[in-house]
């Protein structure tokens, strides 16, 4: 499978790496002269988002949250990107249909072409991280959905285990969205104060702009997010003591209620001569019946005093 795609126009050049490979990487490093050390960071494990100004060219990591639908858990994927006036190269796993749609947008229309490699490859640069930036949307949706889904069901639930293993994962899922998303907007004031003249950024304000204020609605609502999710489960612990509460006071009523009854039962068990009841024919009734008696009396006080 081919993992190498190139679109030029106009002497700009955008190419496209699909596999974080040793292979690919020696071939970008051979055919443009990156360093070893930044070549090496779009190896696996994943890096700590950047943005660090080359010789000759710009090095930008970022991440960007991916849904798994199957374990229904967020995660997230790495873009490394090397930026220079005249050339942008991106390296990822092509897990991102963003990205694949807009390169392919850009491969196959010629008006996109023009429209977007003209100027610098800043520009193009910017339209790719604002539709990124646009497709996280749905997964931020989602997830309100889901917390959504779990306030409407917190008093009514009947599986205390589900519920929270159902908050955990809503409070795993917007911390992970939240590490992913915090490194952009460092990384993209760094560009703009670090950018050379000959990246032309000021003719890119309003996109810079654009994407401001996309991750701040991003970060926004992850802060509510992160909000209510710990509300719902600081509810949830509320209602999980509530309900032992109530089981440990059911038990409780139950233990004080029998306790008299068994010392009752056992002191006319003894059978000793001067024990009233034990010698009559209707014996066994008349203490069953001051057992009975005593047991309502006792339910009646806690009755009394709102303890039922």
């Amino acid at each position: 499978m081919k993992h190498f795609h190139e679109i030029e126009q106009k002497g700009l050049l955008w190419v496209n790496v699909t596999k974080q490979g040793e292979k690919e990487l020696d071939e970008l490093g051979s055919r443009f002269n990156f360093q070893k050390a930044d070549l090496n960071e779009c190896l696996p494990p994943f890096q700590r988002p950047k943005m660090v100004k080359r010789a000759g060219y710009y090095f930008l990591v970022l991440h960007f949250p991916l849904f798994d639908r199957g374990s229904r858990r967020v995660r997230f994927t790495e873009i490394d990107i090397f930026l220079n006036p005249n050339y942008l190269v991106t390296v990822h796993d092509g897990q991102l249909p963003t990205m694949r749609q807009f390169f392919e947008e850009c491969s196959a229309k010629p008006e996109v072409r023009a429209q977007f490699f003209s100027g610098t490859m800043a520009q193009p640069l910017f339209e790719l991280l604002s539709r990124l930036l646009d497709s996280v949307m749905p997964s931020l949706l989602h997830i309100n959905e889901d917390i959504n889904a779990v306030d409407q069901k917190l008093f009514t639930e009947t599986s205390d285990r589900a519920m929270a293993g159902e908050i955990l994962r809503l409070k795993t899922n917007i911390v992970t969205f939240r590490r992913t998303m915090q490194g952009h907007r460092s990384v993209l004031e760094r560009l703009l104060t670090n950018g050379d003249k000959d990246l032309m950024l000021g003719s890119y304000q309003a996109n810079f702009n654009a994407l401001r204020e996309a991750e701040t609605e991003i970060w926004h609502t992850l802060e509510s997010q992160k909000e209510s999710i710990y509300a719902l489960h600081e509810t949830n612990e509320s209602v999980l003591s509530y309900r032992s509460n109530e089981v440990m006071k059911f038990f409780t009523i139950i233990s004080v209620v029998t306790l008299p009854l068994t010392l009752m039962a056992s002191m006319f068990a003894i059978r000793a001569p001067s024990t009233p009841f034990v010698e009559n024919p209707v014996g066994f009734w008349i203490i069953f019946g001051i057992v009975f008696l005593v047991a309502i009396a006792t339910l009646a006080v806690f009755k009394k005093r709102k303890w039922l």
